[in-house]
């Protein structure tokens, strides 16, 4: 009797070994399984976001179209830098061809795109910056001198095997990001090229862009303020002189992103000034002071002289109280005028000078 409780506990032991052993094996497999699959699933799903150079600008266009924020808007394309801000020749033909394929999205979406050709080139001889991260100040300059109501801007980067390339759609009136995309380029010998040539055309003046020659004649004017910044509250003075007897009009980017005309105004008696001599706005005498009033940004005064008179906008101060004229019209169509007679004038007669103002 003794004898068989003896192999009965045997054979129970023996078994409870024996499940143990194979419930070990089973969990073993169960934890292990898991997390080769979660691997290849990640592996997997790298691979995935890799695409062509064309695929990745489609995918792109279809994200960023796909806004609903876009509808109604007047949509520009900045630049895709690399991560020092230089331009290379895959950043500008992403640039390129996204904008040609928002246009065909644009119909049906509810919104418009604006022809790069039509702002870059202003926005080069403004100094406005339509790459990488843009402060609400010059988002406000891009929106009011471009026409733009929305821009979008982004950076491309070497990711190992792949170029990442991050897009952003940026609202011109506050700076505020609306919608993004993120996508991946495989990196083959061709993008590769593309990726580390960069564009040095951001190095060439504005006049050898325009396939002039700078002549020694050029109307020379020098522009300046009595101070390189300023508080808000504080009162600014805008000096300039010329070479030469000439027309001189003095335009005014706040910070706000409003343009006023500076000179001429109520005090100036038109535009035309002398040959080396100072002038001053406000000037000795006249009965009123500039404050800054912000927001903090940076502030741009452009300075445009002529030898013939030029109306770029109705110098008449008889039906208003104001001192300065402030530019109330299409304001894009304004700076292209500017553009344009600068294209279209020989540099002879023509000058020009820009200084930036930093408000705080």
């Amino acid at each position: 009797m003794k004898m068989r409780v003896v192999i009965q506990n045997c054979i129970l032991l023996f078994l409870f070994i024996l499940l143990g052993c194979q419930g070990t094996e089973k969990g073993a497999m169960k934890r292990v399984e898991p997390q080769r699959t979660v691997v290849e699933k990640d592996e997997q799903s790298s691979q995935a976001k890799s695409s062509g150079l064309n695929e990745a600008i489609e995918a792109i266009s279809r994200s960023v179209s796909s806004a609903d924020v876009l509808k109604g808007k007047n949509v520009g394309i900045g630049e895709f830098t690399n991560l020092n801000g230089e331009v290379s020749h895959l950043g500008k033909k992403i640039s390129d061809d996204v904008e040609f394929s928002l246009v065909k999205f644009a119909p049906d979406k509810g919104f418009q795109v604006v022809d790069r050709k039509n702002f870059t080139q202003i926005a080069k001889e403004w100094e406005l910056q339509l790459s990488g991260v843009v402060d609400e100040s010059t988002t406000k300059k891009v929106g009011n001198l471009l026409g733009l109501d929305v821009l979008i801007v982004g950076t491309i980067s070497e990711a190992g095997k792949d170029i990442d390339v991050r897009a952003k759609v940026i609202d011109t009136e506050n700076a505020r990001i609306l919608s993004g995309a993120d996508v991946k380029i495989k990196m083959d010998e061709e993008v590769a090229k593309r990726f580390v040539a960069t564009i040095k055309s951001s190095e060439i003046s504005i006049s050898q862009q325009k396939g002039e020659t700078v002549s020694e004649e050029k109307i020379k004017i020098d522009l300046w303020t009595d101070q390189k910044s300023y508080r808000i509250g504080e009162n600014l003075i805008v000096n300039f002189k010329a070479d030469r007897d000439c027309y001189v009009t003095l335009v005014d980017v706040g910070t706000s992103g409003n343009v006023h005309i500076l000179f001429p105004n109520r005090f100036s008696s038109g535009n035309k000034v002398k040959a080396n001599e100072l002038y001053s706005v406000p000037g000795r005498g006249d009965g009123y002071k500039i404050a800054v009033k912000g927001p903090a940004g940076i502030e741009i005064i452009r300075a445009i002289a002529t030898l013939k008179p030029v109306s770029y906008i109705d110098t008449d101060f008889s039906g208003t109280r104001s001192i300065f004229k402030s530019v109330d019209r299409d304001i894009p169509s304004f700076t292209r005028d500017l553009s344009i007679e600068a294209s279209e004038t020989p540099s002879s007669h023509w000058g020009e000078s820009l200084i930036r103002i930093d408000i705080k």
